[in-house]
């Protein structure tokens, strides 16, 4: 079986005169600027939710003193509804109660 050969073509390359510093600060600069504008917006995002919360917790403030405002109407409909309700059984009650006496009674005399 033939021997393979491999070289290496990086071995023939020389880095000592590079300087790292003058290559990569573009990217170095590149890098923080993206941090800053990521930064910049996350701040804009939080001060934009915080705005969306207050103009909710007003309209919630809002909305519970109107709640707070119909609160004892309803009631007092309600309390006066089943007022109403309840008279109007207990006369139709006592309207059936009294026929049927007037029944029982002409009963008994109509037997006597």
């Amino acid at each position: 079986m033939p021997k393979l050969q491999l070289t290496n073509p990086l071995k023939s390359l020389d880095l000592t005169n590079v300087d790292l510093r003058k290559n990569l600060a573009p990217a170095a600069k590149i890098a923080r600027d993206v941090a800053y504008v990521a930064v910049g917006v996350g701040v804009i995002a939080a001060q934009r939710v915080s705005a969306r919360r207050y103009d909710v917790q007003q309209r919630v403030n809002k909305l519970q003193e109107q709640v707070n405002d119909m609160v004892p109407r309803v009631r007092d409909e309600a309390q006066a509804t089943a007022q109403r309700v309840i008279d109007e059984a207990t006369a139709k009650v006592r309207n059936v109660v009294e026929r049927r006496k007037n029944v029982a009674t002409s009963d008994t005399t109509n037997v006597a």
